[in-house]
């Protein structure tokens, strides 16, 4: 339907609405019976033409209040999102706040407040207020939970999974994409799959893991396309073509590239547009025959984008890629004026991500190439021996948060220590007490002298206690599984790894995990996830050798330092421990099985390496293990 004849219908909608209420009264329902049927097609139209989507929806605004909330809410939520699939975030945040606005009114929660929480989450993101949209992201997936909305659920996770990577916390996003991306497996929800799928792809952008990143690259595009969400198939696209350049692999980049230019002629998304044309820029650079003159002609056509879009970082990466460019074609002053717009965005930001410091290093390095071949040797060499500085700095930044992540990890502090010795030594006093009364009389003198002699071991047990606290020293053993605890694991795992390393020795590590374990504790109590992990130790304690030292390292997680230990052995090790694991009959009402998953690392003999690079490669195979499915071992 052309534009005009768009125009035309609502005009005539629009005049049978009035006829309706000055005649009979019966407008709201017919202009309501209209809006419904008229937004399911605009919600498939904004998929091939967003622009007269927008256009078509804008002319609903004047009947708004003749629609119930509900509809309004329809109204405000497919608006802003209209919005912000345009780019035009500021837009699309105003819409979505009008729609929460509105939703206060409703009696019981609805999930298109979830809906509208995630656009306006998107939108604060998109503009580079990651703290507010990570709240709205949250308030949005608890309204989701409280209406066991599991499509919303996967959408509220993938959101807060896209900002732990974007903050750097990998980790985090790693098991907040794969609960997605279970949830998204029970559905046939092909467009959740396709996002789901598309964010994995970054994610393992980011791990360096260039295979497993291609696959969700591919099974998003496939999702997408299934769904008939071509603009989101697009982007998929985008991100494999961006993965080829990544690889080294530049003409099937270009190849790809071309391949959105030629379908987006009927449709194009702007963000998306302007990434095509970047990365066609870029692959012309680094190619076997480089072409700067094209690369130029590919991010000029990049630039007219810009103009329609919000994005944060759009225009940051767009002056950096022009200053590369620039200094390939030669245009050395032109390259100085790019990369003096690029610092000033990057340094306009309070505090600076890892990723973000590593460009701007990258740019400071640029402009001192750039002096040398304008001669400015002088400049060239301060400028040079300054990034070396800051980037021996940042190294060692790096160095000393691994260092002071893992002695974090190591002070165990147990909140209720006090308590339950005080409590204990109560219990001891109560029964000596008692003893005493039924004693003669020079037995009862005894005992209370024992017993004022025990209280006044308490009260110093208890004064001891409190200099614990302040001085953050914790005791050696954990008070609910009997094992060691992180202090008492890394002091012996450090002396038996330094012994290792001066024997020329093997050393292995295992990091264990109990399974899905936060259901435990929902579905039938902390008292049985306690149980679960004190008979959990008792098993692996029973299984270990005499010079083995095995220990409660935090929550759920256990931790195994196996001295003269192969990495075949330790490995034979943790599939006999997650066997007797899976295998044992858990006399516990509602449990019918657990599991567990382990990472195993190992320093081969004669090798050197450091206990924190151990234990965070065990880490990482551990989330291998959780990744590929749970109840196995990695290393």
């Amino acid at each position: 339907m052309s534009k005009f004849k768009a125009t035309c219908k609502s005009f005539f909608i629009q005049g049978i609405f009035f006829f309706f209420a000055l005649s009979h009264g019966l407008a709201y329902s017919v202009e309501a019976d209209q809006f419904n049927s008229e937004v399911k097609r605009l919600d498939v139209l904004k998929d091939s033409n967003l622009t007269s989507a927008i256009e078509q929806l804008l002319l609903f605004q004047p009947l708004l209040n003749e629609l119930s909330i509900k509809e309004k809410l329809l109204y405000y939520k497919l608006l802003s999102e209209m919005y912000v699939e345009q780019a035009q975030y500021t837009l699309g945040k105003k819409i979505a706040n009008q729609g929460l606005q509105l939703a206060k009114q409703l009696a019981s929660p609805s999930i298109k407040i979830s809906e509208l929480l995630y656009i306006r989450g998107f939108a604060l993101e998109s503009l580079g207020d990651l703290s507010s949209a990570t709240e709205d992201y949250k308030k949005g997936l608890e309204v989701a939970e409280s209406l066991h909305n599991k499509v919303f659920i996967a959408y509220g996770l993938i959101n807060l999974g896209a900002v732990y990577y974007l903050t750097d916390d990998f980790q985090r996003s790693l098991v907040v994409l794969n609960d997605a991306f279970n949830i998204a497996a029970q559905t046939k929800d092909e467009e959740l799959k396709g996002s789901v799928n598309s964010e994995l792809g970054i994610l393992y952008s980011y791990l360096k893991q260039d295979e497993q990143s291609t696959r969700y690259y591919q099974n998003s595009y496939n999702h997408f396309k299934k769904a008939g969400k071509l603009l989101s198939a697009h982007n998929s696209l985008h991100n494999i073509a961006i993965h080829h350049h990544a690889n080294g692999r530049y003409q099937q980049a270009i190849d790809v590239f071309q391949t959105i230019i030629d379908e987006s002629k009927t449709v194009h998304d702007n963000e998306v547009m302007y990434g095509v044309y970047s990365g066609m820029a870029w692959s012309q650079i680094e190619k076997e025959d480089s072409n700067p003159e094209a690369a130029y002609g590919y991010i000029l056509k990049a630039k007219q984008y810009l103009n329609f879009t919000e994005q944060h970082g759009l225009v940051l990466q767009f002056y950096i890629n022009q200053a590369f460019i620039l200094f390939e074609l030669k245009k050395y002053d032109e390259t100085l004026s790019s990369i003096a717009k690029a610092e000033e965005i990057l340094l306009a930001q309070e505090e600076l991500p890892n990723a973000r410091v590593q460009v701007l290093l990258s740019l400071l390095n640029l402009r001192a190439n750039t002096l040398f071949e304008q001669k400015e040797f002088h400049k060239a060499y301060q400028l040079k021996t300054s990034v070396m500085a800051q980037i021996e700095a940042q190294d060692e930044k790096e160095d000393i948060l691994s260092i002071e992540k893992v002695r974090l990890n190591l002070e165990s502090e147990q909140a209720d220590l006090r308590n339950k010795m005080l409590q204990g030594q109560k219990s001891l006093n109560e029964a000596a007490l008692t003893e005493a009364k039924l004693a003669n009389e020079e037995q009862n003198i005894y005992l209370t002298i024992s017993a004022l002699v025990a209280l006044a071991f308490a009260w110093l047990l208890v004064k001891l206690l409190q200099s614990q606290k302040k001085l953050k020293v914790a005791t050696s053993i954990d008070p609910l599984t009997g094992t060691a605890n992180r202090r008492s694991l890394m002091y012996r795992g450090n002396k038996m790894f330094s012994l290792a390393l001066n024997k020329k020795a093997s050393f292995s590590v295992l990091m264990i995990d109990v399974d899905k374990f936060k259901t435990i504790n929902d579905r039938l109590g902390h008292s049985v996830g306690d149980q679960v992990l004190v008979q959990i130790a008792e098993l692996g304690l029973t299984m270990m050798r005499k010079t083995d030292v095995f220990g409660r390292f935090g929550g759920e997680e256990f931790i195994v330092f196996l001295p003269k230990t192969s990495l075949k052995q330790a490995m034979d090790i943790a599939s006999r421990l997650q066997c007797a694991v899976e295998e044992k009959s858990w006399q516990i009402m509602g449990l019918d099985s657990v599991t567990i998953s382990i990472g195993v690392s190992s320093m081969a003999e004669g090798t050197e390496t450091d206990l924190a690079t151990l234990i965070k490669t065990a880490d990482e195979q551990l989330y291998c293990a959780k990744e590929q499915g749970r109840n196995r071992v990695c290393g």
